[in-house]
């Protein structure tokens, strides 16, 4: 049987996935902040620019990365993407509500059986959320089928076919109690300054507080804080 509580970050544990030629953390068990969006939701120059940007970055800074190095990564690359998916660009049908019902309900589908689901945000354009994937559960599987599942119903929804998801996400390992709370305050804070009934918050089966360090493992501190029920 899968094991329901996170895993520690541990750089021993980690493997690193090339997809799209990027290098992404990857950890069994593990939990991860993940970003996509509708396949309109940004301007192409402006999404070409932060490319060659981050490219040339990761030339000179190939991984692993320093803590130093993540944070440059994240501000050159992430935040920047960030910014322009919180301007509202494209047809945004997710903020038609039915629209964001098929995706919560395609989320909250396999959530206790392949994953945990946390935390989560469905904006106009774009969704942030936070998930632990169990044991055997690829991330990139996951998440494309989530896309194709609720495109097929929001297709019959606004009356079209075709792709409405971009095949590129954002996926960052959560390493320790610090990006965890960072990932959470970003999640609750990302619809301010919408209309009430443009976006859709929400958590699944996966409630954290803090996450598990290495020492706690090994020293078995971690079966002592779920029996304390302490969010773990």
């Amino acid at each position: 049987m899968p094991d329901p509580h996170p895993s520690a970050f541990d750089w021993a544990r980690v493997w690193v996935d090339h997809r799209d030629y990027l290098p992404h953390l990857r950890q069994e068990n593990a939990v991860y902040f993940v970003t996509f969006r509708l396949n309109d939701s940004l301007p192409a120059h402006r999404v070409a620019e932060l490319k060659q940007q981050r490219d040339a970055w990761l030339a000179v800074n190939p991984p692993p990365h320093s803590l130093e190095q993540e944070k440059e990564h994240r501000r050159l690359w992430s935040v920047s993407i960030e910014n322009l998916l919180d301007a509202g660009y494209g047809e945004c049908v997710l903020r038609n509500a039915e629209c964001r019902q098929v995706l919560e309900a395609t989320l909250r589908h396999d959530d206790g059986s392949k994953y945990r689901l946390g935390e989560f945000v469905l904006m106009p354009n774009h969704l942030h959320l936070l998930v632990q994937l169990l044991t055997g559960v690829e991330l990139g599987d996951m998440i494309k089928a989530w896309k194709s599942i609720s495109a097929r119903q929001m297709g019959r929804i606004v009356g079209r076919t075709g792709s409405f998801w971009m095949d590129e996400y954002f996926d960052h390992l959560v390493r320790d109690n610090g990006s965890l709370d960072r990932f959470v305050r970003y999640i609750r804070k990302n619809p301010e300054g919408l209309q009430p009934g443009d976006f859709t918050v929400g958590c699944g089966t996966l409630s954290l507080t803090r996450v598990p360090s290495p020492a706690e493992e090994c020293r078995g501190d971690v079966k002592k804080l779920r029996d304390a029920g302490d969010g773990v």
